[in-house]
């Protein structure tokens, strides 16, 4: 009575892992890393103003960080930058969310203003990771 599996312990082994990494490829949500200038003002001067210094930075990254660790609002902005670091698709408010994961919108380019409940800002999206979907 001893009962056999018709495969070996290593195959179902080999199986789980092979089906773990297909799943998370599946699933993983898009990433971005980006940074951003915060004005906490939600006038029309103050997105006149951002306008302004768009036209300046030019798609300067330099110039950018420059920019954000002398005028952000966002604590982010005085201590590297405005950079945000990596962050997720769905973890910043509405409105910026759909700016940085826009495949429409350019990598390195300066975008903006874009306004939020927290006022305007500018934003500079360095990377992008697409959401990675099953393909047969």
């Amino acid at each position: 009575g001893d009962i056999t599996l018709p495969v070996s312990p290593a195959t179902v082994i080999l199986f789980l892992i092979v089906a773990i990494v297909m799943f998370r490829g599946v699933t993983q949500s898009a990433s971005a890393t980006a940074r951003h200038i915060l004005i906490d003002d939600h006038s029309e001067e103050t997105k006149k103003r951002l306008e302004k210094m768009k036209e300046e930075i030019n798609n300067d990254k330099k110039k950018f960080a420059a920019c954000a660790s002398k005028y952000s609002k966002c604590p982010s902005g005085k201590a590297a930058g405005g950079s945000l670091g990596k962050f997720g698709q769905g973890s910043m408010v509405p409105p910026f969310d759909r700016v940085v994961f826009d495949p429409k919108t350019k990598i390195g380019v300066v975008v903006g203003p874009v306004h939020t409940n927290f006022g305007w800002h500018l934003i500079l999206i360095e990377e992008r990771d697409e959401l990675r979907q099953y393909k047969d």
